[in-house]
């Protein structure tokens, strides 16, 4: 979800996890050619983590395995931007580490849904995100009736673009986050 450069060769990564939330953990010396991690440690990849804990509230990465890349994704700038902007949206609201697999699902199933989807009309692109935004702030608790949302399809969310952004601007202004 991010990355931070820390000194020579380190590197601070956000992820979120199944079990632990979204957590901050130290890659250390990530950035050298010999690093056995650099080359699994990528931007919005779906990996396997090897976590362990430095001192009382700090996590190092120790291991990872890269086991999805979503090339379509990536490969595409407006799908990339989109992802970049729901993983800002999830470190600006998800604070501390509190584990929450329903969110994880969503996220997991919304990258593949937007891995497999031809989504090339900026028009789907739009209605993908603000329901994504949706999910994700029912997920945590800002919107009313969250039920609505989360069982919403993305055909049946085409005509409701701007209550999802009304409603969407609403759960932030009132986070104040």
């Amino acid at each position: 979800m991010g990355k931070k450069e820390v000194g020579e060769a380190d590197r601070i990564f956000s992820v979120l996890t199944k079990d632990f939330g979204r957590i901050d953990a130290m890659a250390q010396g990530v950035r050298y050619v010999k690093s056995k991690l650099r080359y699994n440690l990528n931007d919005f990849s779906y990996s396997r983590f090897g976590l362990v804990m430095n001192g009382n509230s700090s996590w190092r990465i120790v291991d990872a395995e890269e086991l999805g890349s979503w090339p379509d994704i990536r490969g595409n700038p407006k799908k990339l931007a989109v992802v970049s902007r729901l993983a800002d949206l999830i470190n600006r609201m998800v604070r501390g580490q509190e584990p929450d697999a329903n969110l994880w699902e969503e996220i997991k199933n919304s990258l593949v849904f937007l891995e497999k989807c031809n989504m090339e009309d900026g028009k789907n692109l739009l209605t993908f995100e603000l329901l994504t935004n949706l999910k994700i702030l029912s997920h945590l608790g800002y919107v009313p009736d969250h039920e609505k949302w989360l069982n919403l399809s993305p055909e049946k969310a085409e005509n409701l673009k701007s209550l999802m952004a009304s409603t969407i601007k609403t759960a932030l202004q009132e986070s104040q986050l």
